[in-house]
């Protein structure tokens, strides 16, 4: 059974963490300082569980431009099931229900990963750029 809940307890807050700590920070060499910053505090983390196990997880938070979603990690016992996918677009709709004027999403995807979100209509602008060493591309969702 796959579920999606919002992260609010600290236990939910540390599984959301150790998610992203496996994913950017051990597998892909990010540092912890890159990783963590200010706005945890201020976004709404999403946890995905694969028989009540934390597998999956993300963020969003509201800006100036709108809706930014972010920190979009799966672990790799878990990838290739559709989970990064499913959290987006319940990323999605929670921020519609929440700021239901607000109907530009936007995103830092890694280069590798465009696929992805192309798959869910965000579409490329600007230049590609590096963040935390990596290829990224800002892409966008109106909706």
């Amino acid at each position: 059974m796959v579920e999606i809940i919002q992260a609010k307890s600290l236990e939910e807050i540390n599984e959301v963490f150790n998610i992203r700590i496996q994913v950017f920070v051990l597998e892909q060499a990010c540092l912890p300082s890159e990783e963590f910053d200010q706005t945890d505090a201020e976004a709404k983390h999403f946890l995905l569980l694969e028989d009540a196990k934390p597998v999956a997880t993300g963020r969003y938070r509201k800006t100036e431009k709108g809706i930014k979603i972010e920190r979009i990690a799966t672990l790799s016992s878990a990838r290739g099931k559709g989970y990064a996918s499913q959290m987006v677009k319940h990323i999605i709709q929670d921020a519609q229900k929440t700021y239901p004027d607000c109907h530009y999403f936007y995103l830092h995807s890694q280069q590798t990963v465009m696929p992805l979100y192309a798959s869910l209509g965000f579409l490329p602008y600007g230049e590609t750029f590096i963040e935390a060493d990596i290829v990224h591309q800002a892409m966008s969702l109106t909706c």
